[in-house]
């Protein structure tokens, strides 16, 4: 449990202090009042709430800003609480840990530094959007290729320090990230891998430098504040072709996941294949509260009980001797039906059918504007997305213990699962009416209550909403919590103050040594 009392941090900062953040930063760039303030809480907090709450949001424009934002709340010693774009919505989107915090948001740093084609990286700022991003490319016809979400309105930084997939053959989108300027704690300045090499030509080309490599310690972490970073891309292909394998029967999935692990590890299925499970027949038809009801959410999914969207990448001829494997491989499954479309590389909104724009690489909020579509404006949800091994057993395991805490806690809860080489990650939903308190309750509740459920399997969530990320932490005991407590000292050492998100991934300032 954290050492810090998360009491200490006030509802309000001092009107002087943000009479000198306004004076640091200018007055349109701070927000402690009205609806730009609320944009920042939790989305899906419901009324009333109480915990999680900024106090105020300050959106510097360029990294000079953001080190003298982080020198005052050094003096003034207030906590900050960072955050890209805040559209991270199943985890708490920009509500911090600590009631109070002032979030740092960077909207307003939103600078496409570089594009490089040849090499196949960009240089960004973290208020880059992958809408952004995709119409620079667009605009100037650049022969690249990105991987997005299935939401694009997000930053691509944020998503890939938050460890965020996508499914283009760069879907781990923090594996993709190439070298990294961070802002310390105390505001000083630091420049990860060749970065560190003033006037390197190979800051965004070449991961590491000389030494211990410090990247991953700034993504999922309260270390520091990112300010730039590399993302390396794909050449854009000669083709794509994408589409879907429908199965019907539950029990499908055990030879479905056993055949696309095999594909993605001999190299015949590229990028993050994602399953989604539609409620079977078998199901309850109602066991939601009404509009969240399981008949309403198959309004929304595929048809099939297991439905599999991916993407083939590259030369023509590559692309046919890829589905011809893969196609021989789905027909040993009786009942599989493949359905591929294919485009070419050039390919944009017009051309592609909007069911294929996130496997083609184009944002877009299609799910986001279908499911307010059918639930309306309240609709909430809270992300379940624990790792677990990459095989069918798993997948049932996990479809039953979504199915059976949802209908327990009268919610819905449609299951995803995106599939790496030897493990796959969760995407899993739980949908409720955020405009009623007690179902915002009840849908925490339930998350709660699937955490120790991943638990229990060796098994635990890779992202975590704000309010469970202890129990996430929590979950990684082996040896007395030697990660947790390895976690703490490095923050000591960085943060000894622990002003910068306290609470960020359970990781706190002042744990015991020992």
């Amino acid at each position: 449990m954290p050492n810090i009392d998360q009491t200490r941090a006030p509802q309000h900062l001092p009107t002087s202090t943000v009479e000198a953040l306004k004076r640091l930063l200018g007055s349109d760039a701070v927000l402690d009042e009205g609806a730009g303030l609320a944009e920042f809480h939790d989305p899906f907090e419901g009324p009333g709430a109480r915990d999680h709450q900024p106090s105020v949001v300050v959106q510097p424009s360029s990294v000079e800003e953001v080190q003298a934002v982080l020198r005052v709340a050094g003096e003034q010693r207030f906590h900050i609480w960072t955050s890209s774009m805040g559209r991270n919505y199943g985890y708490g989107g920009s509500a911090p840990v600590v009631n109070g915090a002032v979030v740092l948001n960077f909207r307003r740093m939103n600078r496409i530094l570089e594009i490089d084609a040849r090499q196949g990286h960009v240089l960004i700022e973290p208020g880059v959007s992958f809408r952004q991003l995709y119409d620079a490319l667009r605009a100037d016809d650049v022969p690249l290729m990105m991987s997005v979400p299935d939401l694009g309105w997000g930053s691509i930084i944020g998503n890939a320090l938050d460890h965020g997939y996508g499914y283009g053959v760069w879907g781990d989108h923090a594996g993709a990230l190439c070298g990294l300027e961070v802002v310390l704690p105390g505001g000083d300045l630091l420049r990860t891998g060749q970065g560190a090499i003033p006037g390197s030509p190979l800051w965004s080309s070449h991961r590491r430098g000389f030494g211990p490599s410090l990247d991953e310690l700034f993504k999922q972490s309260n270390f520091g504040v990112v300010t730039k970073a590399g993302l390396w891309l794909m050449p854009r292909p000669e083709q794509f072709v994408i589409g879907t394998i429908q199965c019907m029967k539950t029990t499908d999935i055990v030879p479905l996941i056993e055949t696309l692990r095999s594909l993605l590890q001999a190299g015949v299925l590229q990028g993050i294949p994602m399953i989604v499970g539609t409620p079977g027949d078998d199901e309850a038809v109602e066991t939601g509260q009404a509009p969240f009801t399981l008949a309403n959410i198959k309004t929304v999914l595929r048809p099939g009980r297991w439905n599999v969207r991916l993407g083939l990448y590259g030369h023509a001829g590559m692309i046919a001797a890829r589905r011809a494997l893969l196609e021989h491989a789905i027909a040993a499954i009786p009942g599989a039906e493949p359905e591929l479309r294919t485009y070419p590389g050039t390919a944009g909104p017009d051309e592609v059918e909007p069911r294929d724009y996130i496997s083609a690489g184009i944002p877009n909020q299609l799910l986001l504007e279908r499911l307010r579509g059918v639930f309306g404006q309240s609709f909430g949800h809270m992300d379940f997305s624990p790792v677990l091994p990459c095989t069918g057993e798993a997948a049932l395991r996990l479809d039953r213990a979504v199915r059976e805490v949802s209908a327990r806690y009268g919610l819905i809860g449609p299951v995803g699962m995106l599939l790496n080489q030897r493990s796959m990650v969760a995407a899993c939903m739980l949908m409720f009416d955020a405009g009623n308190p007690a179902r915002v309750a009840a849908a925490r509740t339930a998350m709660a209550e699937l955490y120790g459920q991943a638990a229990e399997w060796g098994c635990a969530p890779y992202r975590a909403h704000v309010a469970l990320a202890d129990q996430a932490l929590g979950i990684f005991g082996y040896n007395d919590h030697a990660l947790a407590r390895t976690y703490g000292r490095i923050k000591d050492a960085l943060d000894p103050a622990g002003l910068l998100s306290p609470g960020n991934h359970g990781i706190w300032p002042g744990r015991p040594a020992s």
